[in-house]
């Protein structure tokens, strides 16, 4: 071996072509122009929408958005095109087979001194989305089932008052109230609706529960907006910090009166 081999450089890595590059991307990647029609996509646009990318050049972008966001991918790229930030937007991409997905578009000039073409990013986000109703669906169902109870769920502050921060839509049919007169007020609370026979022994019942972090119990009357007080049950316990503190509480009232002749 030489001297002269031995500081030979090694040979360069060969680089990835740049078509190569964008291929191996997970998501979809295209170029549009001033008609908004495909220029260019990557090998991940056949996966998402099932088209080829031969179908897809020369062809209008809208041919694959469901009509009711049409009017969404119209502004946006009319602000890709006067911005030179990036515009996002979600919408539903109909594929080949025409199944319905949820994709999320980044949009962007391609040079900052010319509104187009415009650059994309493409990526399939239906099972966030999917998720996100699934979510929004069990809370509606939950909602539906807390308001059909016959009596009033609760979270309040640990004062006389008990002001409410949280009421469900049985304190109605419980006191005659909607919730935006009892939520946060002062002049009407469901401590001022106590019997006032009652209400010295609701509030120490209820402190001494706290202080022993147990449940308590209670039978007391309540007065409606009818002028007539309401026998009820109420089962409830204390909300506490990190370190103990009581925080407020939280519970259900139903109403025990006896049906009216």
């Amino acid at each position: 071996m030489t001297v002269l081999n031995l500081f030979r450089r090694p040979p360069r890595t060969e680089q990835p072509e740049l078509t190569d590059l964008l291929d191996s991307l997970g998501d979809a990647v295209l170029v549009f122009n001033s008609q908004l029609e495909i220029n260019y996509v990557n090998a991940c646009w056949k996966t998402l929408t099932g088209y080829s990318n031969k179908e897809a050049i020369h062809s209008c972008f809208s041919d694959y958005i469901h009509p009711e966001d049409l009017k969404n991918w119209i502004e946006i790229t009319q602000q890709a095109s006067r911005s030179q930030k990036n515009q996002g937007l979600w919408f539903r991409l109909i594929r080949k087979d025409s199944e319905v997905r949820w994709c999320e578009i980044r949009l962007q000039r391609l040079k900052s001194d010319r509104p187009f073409p415009l650059t994309a990013t493409l990526c399939d986000i239906t099972p966030q989305v999917r998720n996100d109703e699934i979510s929004k669906a069990s809370h509606r169902s939950l909602s539906g089932l807390v308001n059909r109870i016959p009596g009033m769920l609760y979270r309040g502050r640990n004062d006389t008052r008990w002001t409410m921060e949280y009421i469900s839509e049985g304190c109605l049919d419980l006191t005659g109230y909607s919730r935006d007169q009892l939520l946060n007020q002062t002049q009407l609370s469901i401590g001022g609706l106590i019997h006032p026979n009652d209400a010295v022994r609701v509030w120490e019942t209820v402190q001494q529960a706290l202080q022993q972090h147990r449940c308590f119990e209670l039978y007391y009357q309540i007065l409606h907006a009818d002028g007539q007080y309401r026998q009820v049950y109420e089962k409830g316990q204390g909300i506490y910090s990190s370190t103990g503190a009581v925080l407020g509480v939280e519970g259900v009232i139903l109403n025990i009166s006896p049906p009216s002749e």
